[in-house]
């Protein structure tokens, strides 16, 4: 039978799927157990490794940051930026990789972690931007993302932000994996967290209704798409997701930012920031306008700490 013809729900199981399963879920459950330093200290190990190993790799990485690079000497003298540019391309390449394994690992542990000891390892900024746009009763927002630093610690939000006097639920949209088992695994361990999630497969509704509900919906949007609005990104023309402005038509909520950094060895900070479209007209905007605006914000995100950026596939 043809693949295509196979139901998705037939296609991401069987043996092959339950073998990927145990070995994934036995290993991950290992990196929980581990001590955070351990787990920071056991990825950047392996960061180093991969970037040894994975040529081709690490060409990508090298090719990517080469295009971040023009953006930022163009950028405002910043000390970060500063700081960051008298590294060569090599070096930033071996720490984007050293920083992935250690934010990767890191995150396995913070799902078990409770809320008290996440606190001593994640500050949060920008509470005051975020009280704002929740400020109407039963107004939700957009938070707008980018694969950087252990995004899986954002399931932990909503007991980081209660301390903060904010119980807004939170959702995110994410990519289903292609193995059922594994699938069904981890959205249950993200899910009891008290994150909601919603993927493709859910349509627009549900995502829409949970915002006009007064939730906080993530969206990491700074991968490249086959298909999507042809708009600059680090000033390079490239294909960008649409859906945060599509949703923000939609709904008339706020948006913000929120990037997630290194400060030191197993420290990191989430910092929220307003995304400024103009809502007074929503129905009169381009996508393309829409979706370069929060290509600006995304870049602004980046910026906090581009060591930190998942730069591993051929996004320009």
């Amino acid at each position: 039978m043809a693949k295509h013809r196979i139901p998705e729900s037939e296609r991401y199981k069987g043996p092959s799927k339950w073998v990927q399963y145990i070995f994934a879920r036995g290993l991950i459950s290992l990196l929980q157990m581990l001590p955070i330093t351990i787990s920071f200290r056991l990825g950047r190990g392996v960061g180093w490794l991969c970037y040894r190993l994975l040529k081709k790799r690490r060409l990508v990485v090298c090719q990517n940051l080469t295009v971040v690079n023009e953006w930022v000497k163009g950028q405002p003298n910043d000390d970060l930026m500063v700081d960051y540019l008298r590294l060569t391309l090599n070096q930033q390449a071996m720490e984007v990789f050293q920083r992935a394994g250690a934010n990767l690992f890191a995150g396995f542990s913070f799902s078990r972690m409770p809320p008290e000891r996440i606190s001593r390892h994640i500050t949060v900024e920008g509470m005051d931007q975020l009280k704002h746009a929740l400020a109407d009763d039963g107004q939700g927002a957009i938070v707008l993302l980018a694969h950087m630093g252990p995004w899986e610690a954002l399931t932990q939000l909503p007991s980081l932000l209660v301390q903060f006097g904010i119980t807004a639920p939170f959702g995110a949209m994410y990519r289903p994996l292609n193995n059922h088992y594994l699938e069904h695994w981890f959205r249950c361990q993200r899910e009891s967290k008290g994150a909601r999630l919603f993927s493709r497969r859910d349509g627009l509704h549900k995502p829409v209704d949970f915002l006009r509900a007064g939730g906080m919906l993530g969206i990491l949007a700074d991968q490249k798409l086959r298909k999507g609005a042809q708009v600059p990104f680090f000033g390079r023309a490239s294909r960008s997701n649409p859906l945060p402005g599509i949703l923000q038509r939609r709904t008339h909520v706020p948006m913000l930012s929120a990037s997630i950094s290194s400060r030191n060895d197993c420290c990191w900070c989430i910092r929220f920031s307003v995304v400024s479209l103009d809502c007074s007209d929503a129905e009169e905007r381009g996508r393309e306008v829409d979706t370069a605006h929060c290509n600006q914000a995304l870049e602004r995100v980046l910026g906090d700490s581009i060591l930190d950026g998942f730069w591993f596939h051929n996004r320009f």
